[in-house]
């Protein structure tokens, strides 16, 4: 008996199986779990306390989502399912009772037609292997859930002209959700791929990761409104999210100037690999998000390839790396309106919170940006300036316009930086704020890290607790000057990212 028989025979031994007979020619044993590809971290096959369900067209599957329980298995014949809307409501899964709507063939379950896949009020489910072709306003909804698993599948929703929002997450009671190793692209539709809209009492879904995933193919090109994801909006933006991006591929993701556009509080964007895309990563409203351990390659070409933009208070920026970027690098840019120090303004109007927020306390430390367009950038031409903020042994090389450049005056403390290969400084600075050095850089795997002669070795100055670990995932000793830290290894924990390492047939 192989092992697909043992589990039948085992549920059915429970006496609690709804098994729906296949057409197109699926028999029951030929309907098998989905490989589970991430070992470690991936919801595991169980026998389901509740049931196995195998559907094979839409009616079924609807009625299925109707009576769906904890502890149940939904899975999902090859072939196409559309209804006016896919509906799960309601459904209290559990840690060791999780409901699982599974593909039987990965990428070979399609949810086509003018429908939507809406999970509502409801925790602990795992969508796995679909494949969205649909054309509904919202593609998928996460509506007042918790602990939802959105892995594993293919979006590429048709394209309507109209706007459409591949994925949103929104509601009252919306945390811990994941959305992993899935396929976005191709967009040309306005709205974001995946898009958080909040609670409507000013609060952001929290403690989410975003992982694993292949954003491609977006475009063409529009001013405002075709965010790669959006991480919140104007109106909740002083709620704190403590949601994580990371580990994803972006590549011509070429949508608007914000590529990820972060529009809430206490978020972390860490570890993806941002290649030949246009707009950059922005901390658009909001206060005290981390953006580290990041690659932004462009080509040096193709207009509009940014790095990291912000507003707001007590972000950092660190242990990034930028190269041949053709429109800023790292900028802390002025705003026009002013949240002040503490960033929460008493009554602030629906315009405050749209406006761009003066700049307190940003620290910029230890990156590097190499053959870039610009380096690293204070101020602009709007009213307020940034405030009290630290760029600390960061590397610039290269440049095709100044370094450093201050475009206002403020009182942003320097240290430890280098440049060499451009104009260093618009500034009087001095050595040790900004040393014009050649740092002796070395071509290891396509990136430019300094080699053991170089004078960034140990250059490191002030203390910047929050940087343990260098670009690579290595651990610091003394703290070198930019983002890697030296060393004799040739392969690394962090690294740019493939196509082979996102996505549905990821690891």
């Amino acid at each position: 008996m192989n092992v697909r028989q043992r589990f039948i025979s085992k549920v059915v031994c429970l006496g609690m199986v709804i098994m729906l007979l296949p057409i197109h020619g699926y028999a029951a044993e030929s309907v098998a779990p989905l490989e589970l590809r991430n070992k470690e971290e991936s919801i595991p096959w169980k026998e389901a306390n509740n049931g196995l369900v195998q559907v094979s067209n839409s009616q079924e599957l609807l009625s299925a989502l109707k009576s769906a329980k904890p502890g149940q298995t939904i899975v999902l014949a090859n072939g196409s399912y559309t209804a006016k809307e896919f509906e799960l409501i309601n459904v209290k899964g559990t840690e060791n009772q999780p409901v699982l709507i599974k593909a039987a063939n990965l990428g070979k379950a399609v949810i086509t037609g003018k429908t939507s896949f809406e999970i509502r009020n409801s925790s602990y489910v795992t969508i796995e292997g679909l494949k969205f072709t649909n054309s509904a306003s919202k593609g998928v909804l996460l509506d007042g859930s918790n602990h939802i698993r959105i892995t594993r599948n293919q979006f590429a929703l048709a394209a309507t002209g109209s706007e459409s929002t591949w994925l949103q997450v929104s509601g009252l009671n919306s945390h811990h959700n994941r959305i992993d190793h899935n396929d976005f692209g191709h967009k040309s539709d306005k709205n974001p791929l995946i898009g958080y809209e909040g609670d409507g009492k000013g609060n952001i879904s929290q403690h989410d990761v975003i992982e694993y995933n292949y954003f491609h193919d977006i475009g063409p090109w529009v001013s405002n409104g075709k965010e790669t994801i959006r991480l919140g909006l104007s109106k909740i933006s002083l709620s704190h999210g403590y949601n994580t991006i990371q580990y994803n591929l972006f590549e011509n993701a070429d949508g608007e100037p914000e590529m990820v556009s972060v529009k809430s509080s206490s978020n972390t964007v860490r570890y993806n690999t941002f290649k030949t895309s246009k707009g950059g990563l922005t901390s658009r409203h909001g206060h005290n998000n981390s953006f580290y351990g990041n690659f932004f390659l462009g080509d040096g070409k193709e207009p509009e390839q940014a790095g990291i933009r912000v507003y707001g208070n007590d972000h950092k920026i660190y242990n990034n790396y930028m190269e041949k970027l053709t429109d800023y690098s790292i900028i802390l840019d002025s705003g026009d309106f002013d949240g002040g120090s503490k960033g929460n303004p008493a009554n602030p109007s629906k315009d405050d919170l749209k406006a761009q927020w003066k700049v307190y306390r940003a620290m910029v430390v230890n990156n590097t940006i190499v053959n870039s367009a610009s380096g690293i950038t204070i101020g602009s031409g709007k009213e307020y300036d940034p405030q009290d903020s630290i760029v600390a042994n960061n590397i610039v090389m290269k440049s095709g316009s100044v370094l450093f450049n201050e475009a206002a005056t403020t009182n942003t403390r320097f240290e430890g930086n280098i440049g060499y290969g451009g104009k260093l400084t618009n500034k009087d600075r001095k050595k040790d704020e900004i040393w014009n050095t050649n740092p002796q850089f070395m071509t290891i795997n396509g990136l430019q890290k300094i080699s053991s002669s170089s004078p960034a070795v140990d250059y490191a100055k002030g203390s910047y607790v929050f940087v343990k670990e260098d670009l690579d995932g290595e651990l610091r000793n003394k703290n070198d000057a930019g983002a890697d830290e030296y060393s004799n290894a040739s392969s690394f924990v962090n690294h740019p990212l493939t196509t082979k390492e996102v996505g549905p047939s990821a690891p």
